[in-house]
């Protein structure tokens, strides 16, 4: 399918998906317990809590079809951090790094600035290639003080 046979009703059931799963009780509260950690804890919280997999285990209905792309925002970091899926099925940069070593991010961060910016510019880079293997998708994402979900569609 190109996007000029994109039809206006699959749009609005792309949408309606994405809504449902984001107003989720389990998923506000995963959310809002990203931004209530502790600031030197919020990087292994969000891989804890936002992940794909994390997200299912707390009762989130993830469509087996959509991308989940959870992002933390912060003043001061590189770039948004996504703790959604890696490229072809695997872990991303990010939550990869958590489950290895849980906090080293965070220390990271404080520690060794430049190395926190090249691994945030790298899971960022790995994000993108999966957005750009598909040919059309829709994505939406909601969020308040510093925390964003989001969930989409790529057809192949």
């Amino acid at each position: 399918m190109s996007v000029h046979e994109l039809e206006v009703e699959e749009l609005r059931s792309l949408t309606q998906q994405t809504l449902e799963v984001i107003t989720t009780p389990a998923f506000v509260a995963a959310v809002r317990a990203v931004g209530s950690a502790p600031a030197d804890q919020r990087l292994l919280e969000g891989s804890q809590r936002l992940s794909p997999g994390a997200l299912r285990e707390q009762g989130v209905d993830l469509p087996s079809e959509m991308r989940i792309s959870s992002r933390y925002f912060e003043e001061g970091l590189p770039s948004s951090i996504e703790f959604g899926d890696g490229p072809c099925g695997r872990l991303n940069t990010i939550n990869a790094l958590n489950q290895t070593a849980p906090g080293a991010l965070d220390r990271i961060r404080k520690s060794d600035p430049d190395l926190f910016r090249r691994l945030v510019e790298l899971a960022d880079k790995e994000s993108m290639d999966v957005m750009q293997d598909a040919r059309m998708g829709a994505c939406s994402c909601a969020g308040k003080n510093g925390t964003c979900g989001g969930i989409g569609t790529g057809l192949q």
